[in-house]
């Protein structure tokens, strides 16, 4: 659970469906590409359209064993777990258990909020201002490995301050989702795994989603790959009572697309819970965090766009929806290093038949650029970056990381010279900028 996983034109489709056939090829087609580069293990791919679905495996499950991926065998899919864990949230809300506006205090006493006042809502939207146990560095990577209680785990930030007044400002967090989980598990008296597997795993026919375990026995489950550069490892060790309602769940493409299908099409919520969680939060300052209740918010090719992704040991993992043109897509790598998101998008772009967004390089005056150039940081994660000027082009430079050109499309977005769908908005005073990069958003202010 990487803390950072962690964010056009449209032609008119003429039919929502395509003959199952005709997707199956789309799809070999858009993924052979990226199944060549060198970093890529195995995916696991589902695409649906109206009502035609494919799921797919690529590559390999298991490297030692030379074993293949087929379309049920079982990823990590990380922090797509949380609009799991929001859904869930939203039943109990839906019965009147729980309110969005509750204290934190009255479902979870144990956990200490410093005289603060946290609720529901600021927990779901990452608005709390609790420590990420995720961002702790040292304190917590030495203790991955291990199984640790609620206690054990939630200790790990009792003493430490928060990074904001709660509401006034977002962060990605972990610890947040982690607590949704205890709060479930005490207003329901069952177990977050049996809450998934009653809830919504077996209504939904997703077979081959559960809570991962490092000691069960789980049939056609994928290994986990990390690189040291070029070389390929087996992913690092993790307690997986840890990333729990923030990100432990086992899951397929197919499965997760046939989730984004009754998810979208009001099979699991009620209609107004659903408008709820997926309606993003704006700060006090005016700022869309373009995030909701464990899902993203964005536009994708003109359309709206529901999406998240998701980082944990040896995996990645991202979820798009379409919704207006019942659209689904899901990847999962089992390379930390081949990223699902790129894989996802142009399977989106591919089978669509969208335009591919294309970055303009429009000339800078010596004063833009002078206006900023600068050391910037992004608290949520926790990145140092320098933009510079270097024949004049701006570039970006984070921390133990190659600096790259950013190009001017005008007013105060640039976009990157690598990758057009990342994308930076600088303030006219140039005092921040907002970076867009794998659906999410994130804020970098002048040190």
């Amino acid at each position: 659970m990487h803390p950072h996983h962690h964010a056009f034109a449209f032609l008119v489709l003429l039919a929502t469906s395509v003959p199952a056939q005709d997707l199956a090829q789309k799809v070999d087609a858009a993924v052979a590409p990226h199944m060549q580069k060198a970093l890529a293990v195995g995916l696991s791919v589902g695409v649906a359209m109206g009502s035609e679905t494919v799921a797919k495996g690529y590559g390999l499950a298991d490297v030692e064993f030379d074993v293949p991926v087929n379309g049920a065998t079982a990823f990590r899919i990380g922090s797509i777990t949380k609009q799991f864990t929001a859904v869930l949230v939203m039943k109990l809300v839906e019965k009147g258990l729980v309110g969005l506006e509750d204290p934190l205090q009255k479902h979870v006493p144990e956990f200490a909020t410093k005289g603060k006042q946290v609720t529901v809502r600021q927990l779901l939207d990452h608005t709390s201002g609790i420590k990420s146990y995720t961002d702790l560095g040292p304190k917590w990577e030495e203790k991955q490995p291990l199984e640790l209680t609620h206690e054990q785990l939630l200790a790990l930030v009792a003493d430490e301050p928060f990074d904001f007044e709660p509401g006034s400002d977002w962060r990605y967090n972990n610890t947040g989702y982690y607590l949704l989980g205890v709060l479930l598990e005490k207003v329901t008296g069952k177990s977050y795994a049996s809450l998934i597997a009653d809830e919504i795993a077996t209504p939904l026919s997703m077979t081959r989603t559960r809570y991962d375990s490092n000691v069960d026995l789980i049939k056609n489950r994928a290994q986990g790959y990390q690189f040291d550069g070029e070389t390929i490892q087996n992913d690092a060790p993790l307690g997986m009572s840890q990333p729990f309602a923030a990100g432990a769940l086992l899951s397929t493409g197919g499965d997760l697309v046939r989730w984004a299908q009754a998810f979208t099409s009001g099979k699991v919520l009620l209609p107004a819970s659903y408008e709820r969680m997926t309606t993003t939060t704006v700060l006090p300052n005016g700022r869309d965090t373009h995030y909701a209740f464990g899902i993203g918010r964005d536009q994708f090719g003109g359309k709206l766009r529901l999406q998240h992704g998701g980082g944990i040991n040896g995996f990645n993992s991202f979820l798009l929806s379409l919704p207006e043109v019942d659209f689904h897509v899901a990847v999962i790598s089992n390379s930390e290093r081949l990223s699902s998101r790129r894989v996802a998008e142009d399977l989106a772009y591919s089978v669509l038949g969208l335009e591919r967004p294309k970055a303009e390089d429009k000339p800078t005056s010596k004063e833009l650029r002078a206006r900023l150039t600068g050391a910037f940081a992004i608290a949520d994660l926790s990145l140092e970056l320098e933009v510079f000027e270097k024949e004049d082009k701006l570039m970006v430079q984070a921390a133990g990381q190659s600096a790259f050109a950013i190009l001017w499309q005008g007013e105060g977005e640039f976009r990157a010279a690598f990758d057009p769908s990342v994308k930076l908005v600088f303030r006219r005073d140039g005092s921040s900028f907002e970076l867009h990069q794998s659906g999410g958003v994130f804020e970098a202010k002048r040190k």
